[in-house]
């Protein structure tokens, strides 16, 4: 009997540890900051806390759209990898283009999580990280860019759910390791005021990941799953090396 005790506690710490570590993921999409009209180039998604390494990014159900000038917008197929989805595409027409990924809604005892993830690309010339929202239901846009005598750029974010601005939450900044590589620190967590503004500094030469989340009573989301009384938004906004 004790060592039945025992194998069922640690059977059930590993099942604690492996809906923890579930619980933390979050869902972004990876493409270069600026390529050129027909260039080919790699687009990555990932499910995980980005400054976990490869071994602890997991698989999920994803889907994937890019959103291109005009509002012309393209599904896009993702193929498996050990620890990643990914796949080549190409762009041709000239301006900014979003890349929204979105993973199926997911049950976590009475709370439902709802993930998204942004990044953009500039086809044909290398412009402003501003953009307006692309209407996701929890976003995060960059609205102001100063540029530092360091070479450094000043962001100014918002935190938008269905399209107004929310606080009360956090953004967190993960940094990756080198300009391309796909591991991440966590450099920063900055609590949201009122209005959703945060502003901090980032190196062009490093990618970005922006991730935050909203809390929001079940009663007043549709779609919801039975006896659900929470839907957490998690969105993150990917900022590629400039």
């Amino acid at each position: 009997m004790k060592k039945f005790i025992t194998v069922l506690g640690a059977m059930l710490g590993m099942i604690f540890i492996s809906l923890s570590s579930s619980l933390a993921h979050c869902i972004w999409t990876e493409v270069p900051f600026k390529v050129e009209p027909g260039q080919e180039f790699t687009v990555s998604a990932y499910y995980a806390h980005p400054d976990y390494p490869l071994e602890e990014r997991d698989k999920t159900s994803l889907s994937l759209v890019v959103l291109k000038p005009g509002e012309e917008m393209q599904e896009i197929v993702l193929f498996e990898n050990p620890y990643h989805y990914d796949n080549e595409v190409s762009l041709n027409s000239p301006g900014q283009h979003f890349f929204v990924l979105e993973r199926s809604p997911n049950r976590y005892r009475l709370s439902e999580i709802r993930d998204f993830g942004k990044s953009m690309t500039w086809v044909g010339e290398a412009g402003s990280l501003v953009h307006d929202p692309v209407g996701i239901p929890l976003e995060i846009i960059t609205v102001k860019v100063n540029e530092l005598a360091n070479g450094h750029k000043e962001l100014t974010v918002q935190v938008l759910f269905k399209g107004s601005p929310v606080s009360g939450g956090a953004i967190e900044v993960f940094q990756s390791l080198e300009n391309d590589s796909i591991l991440y620190d966590e450099i920063a967590e900055y609590d949201v005021p009122k209005g959703g503004k945060v502003t901090f500094t980032i190196d062009p030469s490093r990618k970005y990941v922006l991730e935050t989340d909203h809390r929001v009573p079940a009663r007043e989301i549709a779609g919801t799953g039975f006896a659900i009384t929470e839907v957490r938004f998690r969105s993150t906004l990917f900022i590629g090396a400039m």
